[in-house]
């Protein structure tokens, strides 16, 4: 009978042990779909929402394309997210009617979201600012915190349910081993048993989890001891706490963070699991994000620096002067000096045109012949000088403290289509970063085409100005052959009514003379015929 009993009771135990195992294994299958369910709810906001507004914003500072990534990313998946969900939830019998307004208001949104991408693409920066400013990521989200939260608090109760079912289920189990343990002493050895080999079952999965741990995740290099579960089930959780910890922050841009537990003497020991990949990530993060700020550094400083030629293009001196002013500041230099290239002469040279030195500009005479010294060589050679061990005497940084030798000096050549129009030499107590050169060389060729613009600009005033003088005096002479041309019409013309003058004078003179002479004729010939009748008569009284 006892036989009997306990064989019922073993029965039993086994019967009901599978149907607790069976609503355990369902209640476990709830509480996991329920997690998973509101994990997809809260990524429709941590994730989706996210990355579609923080790319659109990134893409709207940067217009890097690579920015819209995750943008891209969340808005295709939005239709397979919501229909996972809408799937699982059905399944659960939840009314999802409120979960498809929910979606077409994601869609709306990575709609606005495209239309903000078009903005940028068409540089209409201050369209975009105006749907920025609308927030419709905020509406967004009070209506997923509207239909999202009833979501999660279904799932929280489908979660407690099954919890206390869970709960249920080893309760009944407990009061069942304990009616056994009374009843039956061989089925309370058959239980000690079953749980010391269920305790060998758990180190030995422990064991198996440190291994994995150690593998995957972090090894810290030290002795495991598989004495004590406790240590190494908070060891492993401190490991995954240590890594979401570690991705949250390079997440939010802190590359600083640091993975706690990793030093030299482990670190060969991670480099292929979590650890040591995420600390290569972050590295490379890091690296990602010094290129980038250099990148914007390099591209703000040649947009001022290009207004600054623009501004000052026309006036050789004051152009001189603006750009060795902003290229020392800007580099963070404390001296400067421009050395532009004279052709006047027979032999060409050097000539220091501007400097800039201690926030001061020094006005200093110096020629340098092509060849001669490091910037005569640098003009020759066409290639960037970069020194990092100043020799002693070469050049001095003046300072209200005194003087002192520079740390590094760069001499840039200015070219522009491969010919050398100026020469830049920077000095500075910092040491030059290589990206800071390669600025320093493009903005020389901004310098050099305007240098070779002035001096055409200047040739070409020359030009027109001796043009301009020329025909000014080409109109002062033309203007004095008028006038003696006109003198010399008005003395032909008085001259030829001069000569009509004379001539009716000489003829009225020759008319007076003709008469004179007539009249003269015929007095002579009155006086001869009186002489000539005296004559007779003397001749008749002689006669007589």
């Amino acid at each position: 009978m006892a036989v009997v009993l306990i064989a019922g009771l073993l029965i039993m135990n086994v019967a009901l042990i599978f149907q607790y195992k069976k609503t355990i294994v369902k209640n476990n299958n709830i509480k996991q779909e329920a997690k998973a369910i509101s994990f997809k709810v809260e990524q429709l906001i941590s994730y989706t929402l996210h990355n579609m507004d923080l790319g659109i914003r990134a893409y709207g500072v940067t217009k890097n394309r690579e920015m819209l990534g995750p943008t891209t990313s969340a808005i295709k998946g939005v239709d397979a997210m919501f229909s996972e969900l809408e799937t699982r939830l059905v399944a659960q019998s939840y009314d999802i009617s409120g979960l498809k307004d929910l979606k077409k208001t994601f869609v709306e949104y990575g709609e606005f979201v495209t239309q903000m991408e078009h903005m940028v693409d068409m540089d209409s920066m201050h369209t975009f600012q105006k749907m920025l400013e609308e927030d419709r990521g905020l509406k967004v989200f009070m209506h997923w915190n509207d239909v999202g939260v009833k979501a999660q608090i279904f799932e929280d109760t489908m979660l407690w349910k099954a919890e206390d079912s869970y709960q249920a289920a080893i309760d009944g189990n407990i009061y069942l081993q304990i009616f056994i343990l009374v009843v039956s002493l061989p089925t309370l050895g058959f239980i000690v048993y079953k749980i010391k080999s269920d305790d060998r079952s758990r180190l030995s999965l422990l064991a198996s989890l440190e291994e994995n741990n150690r593998k995957y995740v972090f090894n810290p290099g030290a002795e495991v001891y598989f004495d004590n579960p406790k240590e190494m089930i908070e060891r492993s959780i401190s490991n995954l706490q240590q890594a979401s910890g570690f991705i949250e922050d390079i997440s939010v841009g802190k590359y600083d963070t640091e993975w706690t537990s990793l030093n030299d003497a482990n670190r060969s020991l991670n480099e292929v699991n979590l650890a040591g990949r995420l600390v290569n990530m972050r590295d490379q993060l890091k690296q990602m994000k010094k290129e980038e700020e250099r990148r914007l550094w390099t591209n703000e400083g040649l947009t001022k620096f290009s207004e600054t030629v623009r501004n000052y293009q026309n006036n050789f001196l004051d152009l001189s002067n603006e750009v060795v002013r902003f290229l020392t500041k800007y580099m963070g230099a404390q001296q400067g000096g421009l050395f532009v290239l004279k052709e006047d002469e027979t032999e060409p040279y050097l000539e220091l045109t501007a400097c800039y030195a201690f926030d001061r500009k020094k006005f200093v005479e110096r020629r340098i012949e092509i060849g001669v010294g490091l910037i005569g060589q640098a003009y020759l050679e066409g290639q960037t000088t970069f020194l990092t061990r100043v020799p002693q005497g070469y050049t001095y940084i003046t300072s209200g403290m005194g003087e002192a030798t520079p740390r590094s000096v760069v001499i840039v050549p200015m070219k522009y289509n491969d010919k050398t129009e100026a020469i830049i030499e920077l000095a500075s107590l910092e040491e030059f970063e290589d990206y800071q050169v390669a600025f320093l060389e493009k903005a020389g060729e901004f310098v050099a085409s305007a240098l070779q613009s002035v001096r055409t600009t200047e040739k070409m005033q020359s030009l027109l100005e001796s043009s301009q003088r020329q025909a000014e005096e080409m109109r002062s002479t033309e203007e004095e052959m008028r006038q003696n041309l006109e003198e010399l019409q008005a003395t032909q013309e008085e001259m030829v009514r001069k000569q009509h003058e004379l001539d009716r004078v000489q003829a009225a003179d020759a008319e007076r003379a003709r008469i004179t002479s007539e009249s003269n004729r015929q007095a002579t010939n009155k006086i001869i015929e009186k002489l000539k009748a005296t004559e007779e008569e003397l001749r008749k009284l002689k006669m007589a």
